[in-house]
């Protein structure tokens, strides 16, 4: 079964609680911020601001509300593979903060489920915004009329630049199951390793997409070191479906934490909706010991690394 029969928008279709906090200045979102450092802004779901400088991108943009925030399969039921999932409508459980679009320079993906770039967000981005995304994603993502799209194999490296501000990005391998069946169900979906640079400022940043720390993913990361900010996607989405646990838990966040080191660790793709299945405290039990890095923070909330 192909992917897009798997998970699929209809066609012609278009529509956290605040936890201790460390290691950062709090703000509120502001994309005009031009001081030297790294902002982020977690807009819920797997949809960040990532600010330095004057250059501003966002990442898998959900803008969806309510009870009909987007549409899709559900993979927490259970389904027969040959017939593909219930397509439904996916509740949000939290307000979307919003943002100011002209305010941003650029999308990155990790995948396309709609989860991660919704029928609000396709409908709202300017059909001319640079878009970066998984090589497999490119003709479709043509196709919904978006012009500048550069796609990106894993290993790939891109290098986005904007005055004094420069993002070295390499794609990095993403395993949406540890089970290689369900995997290429799902498709091939990357996660990045970005490093910010602005004068003498520079940071690292892993975001691991939808994935688990797999051998090959880990192998991918080892010749990088230890990144300075660990992104992770969380919610053990689909653990009482047919496909089984598709994106992360607790457990394995610990696995990716023991074998990365990060400095800093901020979950994403948890509490925003009612797909995802696992609590978010469950993360902090599993670090017991190691919290020390852990920025648990709620929606519209902005960090600043300096």
């Amino acid at each position: 079964m192909k992917r897009r029969s798997f998970i699929k928008t209809a066609a012609g279709f278009s529509l956290v609680a605040p936890a201790t906090i460390s290691g950062f200045e709090r703000a509120r979102a502001d994309t005009n911020a031009t001081e030297t450092g790294l902002s982020i802004t977690w807009l819920g779901a797997a949809t960040l601001l990532l600010s330095c400088g004057d250059l501003t991108v966002v990442t898998d943009p959900c803008f969806g509300d309510g009870n009909q925030a987007f549409r899709m399969g559900d993979p927490n039921e259970m389904f027969e593979l040959a017939a593909g999932p219930n397509i439904k409508f996916h509740r949000r459980l939290t307000p979307f903060q919003g943002l100011d679009l002209d305010k941003v320079d650029r999308v990155i993906l990790s995948h396309m489920h709609e989860d991660h770039f919704d029928q609000k967000a396709e409908q709202d981005l300017r059909k001319d915004i640079p878009i970066l995304a998984p090589a497999h994603d490119v003709e479709t993502l043509r196709s919904k009329g978006f012009e500048d799209v550069t796609g990106l194999n894993w290993g790939d490296q891109h290098v986005i630049r904007k005055g004094d501000v420069t993002i070295s990005l390499r794609a990095i391998r993403a395993d949406h199951s540890e089970n290689p069946v369900i995997a290429k169900i799902l498709g091939p979906g990357n996660g990045y390793w970005l490093i910010f640079q602005q004068g003498d400022f520079r940071k690292s940043l892993y975001w691991t997409g939808d994935t688990f720390p797999t051998s090959p993913v880990l192998e991918a990361l080892q010749p990088l070191g230890a990144p300075e900010i660990l992104i992770p996607h969380l919610g053990g989405v689909g653990t009482t479906g047919s496909l089984g646990k598709i994106s992360m838990g607790a457990e394995e966040l610990a696995l990716f934490a023991d074998a990365l080191n990060p400095g800093k660790i901020l979950p994403v793709h948890h509490s925003t909706y009612d797909l995802y299945l696992e609590p978010a405290h469950h993360v902090a039990e599993a670090l017991s010991g190691r919290t020390n890095g852990l920025d648990f923070i709620s929606e519209g909330t902005v960090l600043k690394y300096l």
